[in-house]
């Protein structure tokens, strides 16, 4: 018996622990199983339906626990009814779906599985940036010589890290020699890069090199070893963090850490392959360092859906033992381009930390994008300047990396320092400590703002500057935070005109408030506020016009959404969890309002259709029972305008140090649209309260919410008359045109009617399924916490 055993864990271990090789030859499809655990029995259902579906069963997928692939030879793929977007694999999982009735026992594998995904190539870019070469300063000293003297430095690169010794601009670098010398540099802990392979043979890297965390998901090998002409990013990214000290080139930040290489960016990949990436070997793996992301050209909208979400989650649930996955992403380099970083779901998610770039002035570059959703900057290239670093094959050294491409490096090579010292703390801790220990910098600039914790935020620079002597002495003593608690606040109401204010000078926007009351954030258990969501639907011809600005009870705004001149997409913003982390230890009770203004364009037009505001933070220790996360209470919604704002056109970010010699690129997965076939209708928009007021009104005369009720006498006056008049008219034209009238209840003019009314499409699907989509119970999956716009895409 015990023999058997060890056989089914042995057995269990291998199947967990492989990975899929793709055959080009082949058609890949996963399938979801939504409460499936990586056990005999899944896996038996798996095969089963994969044999039903004439596919091959390939395997699960990675360390996620409820997908499995299978797959199919292309040439099987068409036939002679071919054609559109036809499948015979998707096809045939709908037939078997559609043929299932209540008699259908709970054990069935068709009633386990909950929707097919077809796998289609991808590619992701790098977040990279090529500047000029510029000349290295050699006047003053730009070596610190009591830590070479202390440590032992004689890398001959080490003068020209200005990132870890700045004396042009003393105190402007990340502050870490004083933490070496009490020998806190990066030991046990391990930072994946996940980029376009690793030069492992490189002298700098050969030593800190993990193989046995590494993988190639591009060729499916198990070395990350760059192969294309412009596979260096990931080296360069890896010797930011983890060069060994000694007589090559420069130092590392952690120069005691490992480095991983996953490599995913040198082609095509699935989301089969990047959601595995995403989570390989993350017991071992520590930290994810991410610089890549969609293209950052201030049009595109993308976020990681379906397995990439699940990804995500599995990785802060169960990443590191159950202390989660740290994933650090780079913000973008668009920010010339005008846009921003809560249009990419990977930087706009609350599972990562979102860095922003800050060059050798403390000023912003003009490259680096802005958004609620960015937590801290650190150091890169602008201002003359970029990053010494490691580089890939003969060149064992390069001056010119930078972009939000090196600062997020920077900033993993930090938070590998902080885990050498407390290893025990959580994804979230890891935040918090940022929080806490950022330096705000530029305090000229006008976008600072004093917040109710008494910290300083700003959206080109979240909380400021990180500081590795500040957050490694923090973490020391740091008390982890209780688990996770959330409040999920939906806004039913009717469709609504978003008002023009391209011209006045005193914008009235369309304004919707939620109330937060004690008793929802005592019945949610949360006693710390840390991030806040807003899920938006929004229909628009021209998406780029619209900015949506966030304004807590204590008149603290976050700009959600910016205008972005670029953006002319009418698909407009649907269900997008729009995200911000400016609120961080706010109260929370009191009235939460959505501004909604649209600019720039007055022939555009769009319209509102509700929105979900989701406060996450730290679960009350005291609590006790199950927490309340939807407490069933109405929301009021209003058009009323703010007295107190004023709001322009956004300009793309600007920055007293603007560096126009070069256009930084990361690197950019482009995605084709995913094929998904959900098994039943699965709305993530909340629906369940009462509907609130229309609001379709705006104030006349460009009045505010002070001079509403004392408007002129005369007003009421005009409008009495007008509307006598026009009813006068209409009753003419209604006996006038009555014998000419067909019975009203005749079909045809019922339904040509009901035509013309407005409908998003996007969200009734079918008008049959529409009271199922909306039941209470079903409006949210319990874990609104990344864009999911799968249903959306199909």
């Amino acid at each position: 018996m015990q023999l058997l055993f060890l056989v089914a864990v042995a057995y269990l271990t291998f199947i967990q622990a492989a990975i899929i090789k793709r055959d080009p030859s082949r058609q890949y499809y996963t399938l979801h199983f939504p409460q499936g655990h990586l056990d005999d029995t899944t896996h038996q259902a798996a095969k089963h339906i994969a044999q039903s579906l004439n596919t091959r069963y390939e395997g699960p997928v990675g360390e996620l626990k409820t997908y499995f692939l299978v797959s199919q030879q292309q040439q099987q793929q068409y036939t002679k009814r071919a054609s559109g977007n036809y499948d015979p694999v998707l096809t045939l999982f709908d037939q078997h779906k559609k043929q299932l009735s209540k008699r259908d026992s709970i054990t069935s594998p068709w009633v386990k599985v909950n929707r097919i995904d077809k796998q289609v190539l991808k590619q992701r870019s790098k977040r990279a940036v090529l500047p000029p070469r510029a000349p290295i300063l050699t006047s003053g000293k730009l070596v610190l010589e009591d830590a070479q003297a202390t440590l032992g430095i004689k890398d001959p690169g080490f003068d020209k890290q200005w990132h870890l010794v700045n004396l042009e601009h003393t105190g402007n670098d990340i502050n870490v020699t004083s933490t070496w010398k009490q020998g806190v540099t990066g030991k046990g802990i391990i930072v994946a890069i996940l980029d376009d392979g690793l030069d492992y043979k490189s002298r700098d890297l050969k030593d800190n090199f993990y193989a046995e965390g590494s993988y190639d998901f591009n060729d499916h090998v198990d070395l990350p070893t760059p192969i294309l002409w412009n596979d260096y990013h990931g080296t360069r990214c890896a010797g930011q963090i983890a060069a060994v000290k000694n007589d090559a080139c420069g130092v590392g930040i952690a120069y005691d850490a490992k480095v991983s290489g996953i490599r995913i960016l040198s082609g095509e990949i699935t989301d089969v392959d990047e959601a595995a990436a995403l989570n390989y070997k993350y017991q071992e793996n520590d930290i994810f360092s991410c610089s890549w992301g969609p293209p950052d050209d201030g049009k595109t909208m993308e976020a990681p859906n379906g397995i990439l979400a699940d990804a995500f989650i599995n990785g802060i649930e169960n990443g590191r033992g159950g202390k989660g996955t740290v994933y650090v992403f780079a913000t973008g380099n668009g920010g010339d381009a005008g846009d921003n970083c809560n249009f990419d779901g990977y930087t706009n998610s609350i599972y990562t930390i979102t860095v922003g770039a800050l060059d050798h002035t403390n000023h912003h570059p003009s490259y680096a994008e802005r958004c609620s959703a960015q937590l801290v900057v650190t150091y890169s290239s602008g201002g003359g300047k970029s990053i010494y670093t490691t580089n890939h094959g003969h060149e064992e050294c390069t001056d010119i990396h930078g972009g939000t491409s090196a600062a997020a490096p920077n900033a993993a090579g930090i938070f590998a320092l902080v885990l050498s010292v407390r290893p025990d703390l959580t994804w979230r801790d890891m935040q918090h400590l940022c929080v806490q220990t950022a330096l705000p910098v530029d305090l000229e600039d006008d976008d600072w703002k004093k917040l109710p914790s008494g910290r300083m935020y700003n959206h080109k620079y979240g909380y400021g500057k990180l500081d590795t002597w500040a957050i490694v002495e923090a973490a020391k003593v740091f008390k982890s935070v209780n688990k996770q608690t959330y409040l999920e606040l939906p806004v039913k109401m009717n469709v609504t005109d978003i008002p023009d204010t391209t011209s006045d000078k005193h914008k009235k926007p369309l304004q919707s408030t939620i109330q937060v009351s004690e008793e929802m954030i005592n019945a949610a258990g949360l006693s710390r506020l840390e991030h806040i969501t807003a899920t938006i639907n929004i229909e628009h011809q021209r998406r780029g016009d619209v900015q949506i600005i966030l304004r807590s009870p204590n008149n603290v705004e976050s700009e959600l959404a910016a205008v972005r001149s670029g953006d002319a997409s009418a698909d407009g913003i649907r269900n997008w969890k729009f995200m911000t982390v400016k609120h961080w230890e706010e109260d929370p009770i009191g009235n939460w309002t959505l501004l909604i203004y649209d600019e720039v364009n007055a022939e555009s037009t769009g319209r509102m259709l509700n929105w979900t505001m989701t406060l996450f933070g730290e679960l009350d220790p005291t609590f006790e029972g199950e927490p309340d996360h939807q407490p069933n209470v109405n929301h009021d919604t209003t058009n009323d305008v703010p007295t107190s704002i004023i709001k322009t056109t956004p300009k793309p970010t600007s920055s007293s140090q603007v560096d126009n010699t070069h256009a930084p690129v990361r690197p950019t997965r482009v995605k084709p649209t995913t094929t998904i076939t959900p098994t039943s209708s699965e709305s993530t928009i909340p629906t369940h309260l009462d509907e609130a007021e229309d609001t379709d009104s705006v104030s006349p005369g460009g009045s505010t919410l002070d001079n509403d009720d004392t408007l002129d006498y005369s007003v009421f006056i005009y409008a009495f008359v007008g509307t006598a008049a026009i009813l006068g008219l209409a009753t003419g034209m209604y006996f006038h045109k009555r014998k000419h009238w067909r019975s009203p209840s005749l079909p045809n003019q019922s339904s040509a009617i009901s035509s013309q009314s407005y409908e998003f499409q996007e969200f009734k699907h079918d008008e049959d399924d529409e009271d199922d989509d909306f039941e209470e119970g079903e409006a949210s999956d319990g874990r609104p916490l990344l864009s999911q716009q799968e249903q959306l895409d199909r």
